[in-house]
């Protein structure tokens, strides 16, 4: 492989800008404001899914390409930096929704299925949508943060270190696309929400983050290929990704089960294009600023949307797109401020803690 991944890719800068603008557009559900949406868009979090497949893959294939060798002592480092990206602002606005809830101020139903919150199981395999709205999407992540790992560490074991990395990690993805995919089309039949039962629970949705693993195997082991067809990639991307976002989904069945795939499969088709992204020609900063503050923005625009709901009266379009421009500076404000005075200083910190390196074994 001649290139490999940068701390920091402008392309996937874009995407992932993108995707949390879109995500606090379609929850922005202000009067007046919410039939201003023109434009047919994508979900934003099934582009933050294969993002983040297609990052963690990388991460996980360097470190196994790098020691050729993947053990616990490598699990337990990846997790260990993940958790230090990704809980202490989890917890935080956890604990902040559960606070909001009881004062009145966001609506939500605190009772013992709140417990599931703090490890995850919100979402497994039965939804409870009840409080922290948004964090069906984190429990989905932070359980593939856990399995991916685990998996392949079981392959790498029960095979005992014979068979070629390249092939247990091609076997782990193929594993997270079919099995979502597969129990997806065992409750198709059955009388349940779409966005419940199959946009929102764990079990279902593995498979979409699989397409970003997908991207990384690929972007890895065969880059050649993968720059080489990149802009007919990205066309086929962007036709495909049009044509899911624009059609009627009446016939339930395909909802279900195909279409969940196939929104996967065309972002995936994306990445090259979006991977090989230079800023020479497009400002960095504003795109970069955006990304870096994504993940406190997405904890933070539920419940300020509904705080600004339930706070001012909206008797006119001027105002509620004043309202609503105050909001969106509000909540990049916010963010910036988590992000720079909470967020950040704990991932500095996780940058000093690791278990030991683990040695090479040779194969």
């Amino acid at each position: 492989m001649k290139e490999k991944i940068t701390n920091r890719i402008f392309g996937l800068d874009i995407l992932r800008s993108l995707a949390i603008i879109i995500v606090v557009i379609s929850h922005s559900n202000f009067n007046y404001i919410s039939n201003i949406h023109i434009l047919p868009l994508p979900d934003g979090v099934d582009l933050f899914f294969v993002l983040s497949g297609f990052l963690i893959g990388t991460i996980i294939i360097k470190i196994i390409e790098k020691n050729e060798n993947f053990n616990i002592i490598g699990v337990f480092n990846f997790l260990i930096r993940r958790w230090f990206r990704t809980l202490p602002n989890y917890f935080l606005f956890l604990l902040i929704n559960i606070l909001l809830i009881y004062f009145g101020l966001i609506k939500g139903v605190l009772n013992k299925f709140a417990i599931t919150y703090f490890v995850f199981f919100q979402n497994f395999y039965k939804p409870y949508d009840f409080l922290f709205w948004e964090s069906w999407s984190l429990s989905i992540e932070e359980w593939f943060y856990l399995l991916f790992p685990l998996t392949l560490l079981g392959l790498f074991i029960l095979t005992r270190y014979k068979v070629k990395a390249k092939r247990i990690i091609l076997i782990t993805i193929i594993l997270f696309l079919l099995f979502p995919l597969i129990f997806r089309l065992f409750q198709a039949n059955k009388s349940l929400d779409y966005d419940l039962y199959f946009r929102k629970l764990v079990l279902t949705r593995l498979d979409t983050i699989g397409y970003g693993l997908l991207g990384a195997y690929i972007h890895w082991y065969y880059y050649e290929f993968w720059r080489k067809f990149k802009n007919i990639f990205f066309v086929i991307g962007l036709i495909l990704l049009f044509y899911l976002t624009t059609i009627n989904l009446q016939i339930l069945f395909f909802l279900k089960t195909m279409y969940i795939s196939l929104i996967g499969l065309s972002i995936f088709f994306l990445l090259p294009k979006l991977e090989s992204f230079k800023n020479e020609k497009i400002p960095l900063k504003p795109f970069q600023f955006i990304s870096k503050i994504s993940f406190s923005m997405y904890l933070i625009h539920i419940p300020l949307i509904q705080i600004f709901s339930n706070t001012f009266s909206f008797s006119n379009k001027y105002a509620a797109i004043l309202i609503y421009i105050i909001f969106w500076i509000l909540l990049i404000l916010l963010s910036f401020f988590v992000y720079t005075f909470y967020e950040k200083p704990l991932m500095n910190i996780r940058e000093r803690i690791k278990i030991k390196e683990y040695g090479s074994r040779k194969k």
